[in-house]
């Protein structure tokens, strides 16, 4: 069995890269998709609390069930067995852990993505996802 774990967040490019996965699923049926949204730690600025954080974290958590409802709608189309995941953390770090702990093959991730900071955040993470990961990284645009 191949496992492979494509981070999603709803991005365009996340998308693809779940696409492209599920064309390696198809040809290699003995493969296995692990799909991860991760939602981001919750800090407070310098002095100021956090305003209402159990109304963050539900809001957070909606959005990724959103995510990740979205993602195994196509993998249920494509007719690919997956596993689906819900992380609050470090995105790169999480996602490394993730691999690493569920004895994931490879990871399939898009190149950017919803980040706070558009692009440039998520074109951050996958950057540091490749060098954090002691196992293949594949991008996708």
């Amino acid at each position: 069995m191949h496992i492979l774990l494509v981070p999603v967040d709803g991005s365009t490019h996340s998308r693809n890269a779940l696409k492209y996965a599920i064309s390696i699923a198809k040809e290699h049926r003995d493969t296995e998709i692990n799909i991860i949204n991760v939602q981001p730690v919750l800090l407070p600025l310098g002095a100021l609390p956090l305003p209402d954080t159990e109304a963050i974290e539900k809001s957070q958590f909606e959005q990724a069930k959103k995510v990740i409802r979205s993602a195994c709608y196509l993998l249920d189309k494509a007719d690919i067995k997956y596993t689906k995941h819900i992380a609050i953390g470090l995105t790169s770090t999480t996602i490394v852990n993730y691999a690493k702990d569920h004895g994931c093959d490879s990871i399939v991730m898009g190149t950017r993505g919803m980040g706070a900071f558009g692009n440039w955040v998520l074109g951050s993470t996958a950057n540091q996802v490749v060098h954090l990961a002691d196992m293949p990284v594949t991008l996708v645009k």
